[in-house]
């Protein structure tokens, strides 16, 4: 974990703040020192059916959520979604000062009962690093 999707509308798909989102949200991650890097994944989604606001065409959204595993006290879950949303934020900045966009970031906890794994990523990640 974590396991981030990040939906947009299709009228800001194609601006360049967007298209370093993706590889943002990664990054700042792995930078929070609390995510094993085997962990990771980055989901982005265009939408290209939405009704954001009034309704105005110009109107834009973002919408970011990282659902991550249970056990982590809530300060550290604090200072890393506060890490990640400033980040993001100081990203899409010059993308707002253009257009009307509504942009939003939640961390959500997976239940620990509920929520199973299949997963060699680990060993594979560290099989490469060691041989390289």
């Amino acid at each position: 974990m974590p396991h981030a999707w990040i939906e947009c509308s299709a009228n800001i798909a194609d601006e360049p703040e967007v298209k370093d989102l993706k590889n943002l949200v990664y990054d700042c991650a792995l930078e929070t020192g609390i995510f094993p890097i085997g962990g990771v994944r980055v989901r982005f989604q265009v939408i290209s059916d939405y009704i954001v606001g009034d309704g105005h065409v110009d109107n834009s959204f973002l919408h970011i959520v990282l659902r991550i595993g249970a056990g982590r006290d809530l300060e550290t879950k604090k200072a890393a979604a506060d890490a990640i949303f400033e980040r993001v934020c100081a990203l899409v900045k010059p993308l707002s000062d253009r257009r009307p966009l509504a942009a939003a970031f939640e961390v959500q906890e997976m239940s620990a009962d509920l929520n199973y794994k299949f997963n060699n990523l680990h060993e594979h990640i560290k099989r490469r690093a060691a041989a390289s």
